[in-house]
């Protein structure tokens, strides 16, 4: 475009000079003059136009030139403004960061090629030196009453609670109640014993006995029936452990026994062993497989897709909304320390076609105009 708004600019140049030298030859190249003259006025006025938002024309200190380097600061200053102010508000980095869809494209690109083997490769290769901050990291007290105050009884008892609700635990109950009915079974000697010592001696001890007897039998049997899950007892002890989110939240106990267990050194140095063999524990297969199936879930299920993204969202308020004056004040210092070369040449490359073109449009306009004033004095004349 620069070529051939300069190109027309030259054409016009040399019309004007063979027609102005030949105009008495023929009536129209009075017109073709005007038409030129006019096209060069507005050619070379466009051109001064669009090189004093660069730079000076011809060197020349002309006032209001050379536009965008002399406001370089204040321009700087506008953009981080605009980007403190409309871009980092609430609903806008809640926009932007939807519109992104960040955690189904982390989840694709996980899944794709080798990207979860070299992921897990890196992770492994830092290990070792995160390793050894630990080992010298000398905040772990203030870790563990952290941890002591965070609401884990009520976590565990959600876990819990929906894995009832999930019947994950039916199974485990059923067990449970089974090897209970055998051990009722393998004390009835001793219920036998009990019941006799306790009887009145006037009742004869076949009596005690059937007694005894009868009471394993219905404790048994009792026992036996809660095994199925539609048993109305049953039911109740499902409901109880449903319940244990509520019971914590009531609780006082829950969070004092929380916090005398992460303050007793014995708890804490079990810990600190059960991490210490972690780096070991992992290796490059089962790390890989783990963020494979993480790639999965974030790339196909909806609910994991809408926590990350609530993640993000919260990170990004805690983080970036707090700091926009920051944020801005950087963006201004950063477009002020540019050098000049440096931002014409990047702006010039993405407007440059468009200016070259208004150069044309000058070129033609401005002839057309001259052409038209000229007829007009022709016929006024």
């Amino acid at each position: 475009m620069r070529a051939i708004a300069t190109l027309s600019l030259l054409l016009m140049t040399v019309a004007f000079l063979l027609s102005w030298h030949f105009r008495s030859l023929h009536p129209t190249l009075p017109y073709v003059q005007a038409f030129a003259e006019a096209a060069m006025i507005g050619g070379l006025a466009d051109w001064f136009a669009i090189v004093a938002l660069f730079r000076r024309p011809f060197g020349l200190p002309i006032p209001h030139t050379a536009i965008i380097p002399a406001n370089k600061a204040r321009i700087g200053r506008s953009l981080g403004d605009f980007l403190g102010h409309y871009l980092l508000d609430e609903k806008s980095l809640e926009g932007l960061l939807r519109s992104l869809d960040l955690a189904p494209q982390a989840g694709r690109w996980l899944l794709a090629g080798d990207h979860a083997e070299r992921v897990a490769e890196r992770l492994l290769r830092q290990l070792p030196a995160l390793s050894q901050l630990w080992d010298k990291f000398e905040g772990k007290q203030r870790l563990f009453a952290f941890a002591a105050d965070l609401p884990l009884a009520p976590m565990a008892a959600r876990i819990l609670a929906r894995a009832g609700t999930e019947g994950m635990f039916q199974p485990w109950i059923s067990a449970l109640l089974g090897q209970l009915a055998e051990f009722v079974e393998e004390q009835r000697g001793e219920i036998r014993d009990r019941l006799g010592a306790h009887s009145s001696r006037w009742l004869p001890q076949w009596v005690d006995q059937r007694l005894a007897d009868l009471l394993s039998d219905t404790l048994i049997g009792l026992i036996v029936a809660l095994q199925s899950p539609e048993h109305p007892w049953r039911r109740k002890l499902d409901g109880k452990i449903e319940d244990l989110p509520s019971l914590s939240a009531r609780d006082p106990a829950w969070r004092e026994w929380q916090s005398r267990l992460f303050a007793d050194p014995v708890v804490q140095e079990a810990i600190l062993e059960l991490l210490a063999p972690l780096e070991g524990a992992l290796d490059r297969q089962s790390l890989t497989a783990l963020l494979k199936r993480l790639g999965d879930k974030l790339a196909h299920d909806r609910k994991w897709q809408e926590t990350a993204q609530d993640w993000l969202e919260r990170a990004a308020e805690r983080v970036l909304l707090p700091r926009k004056q920051a944020i801005g004040e950087f963006t201004a210092k950063l477009v002020e320390g540019w050098d000049d070369a440096d931002l014409i040449g990047k702006l010039e490359a993405e407007v440059g076609a468009d200016l070259h073109y208004i150069r044309l449009n000058g070129t033609l306009v401005g002839g057309l105009v001259g052409l038209a004033l000229f007829a007009v004095t022709q016929w006024l004349g």
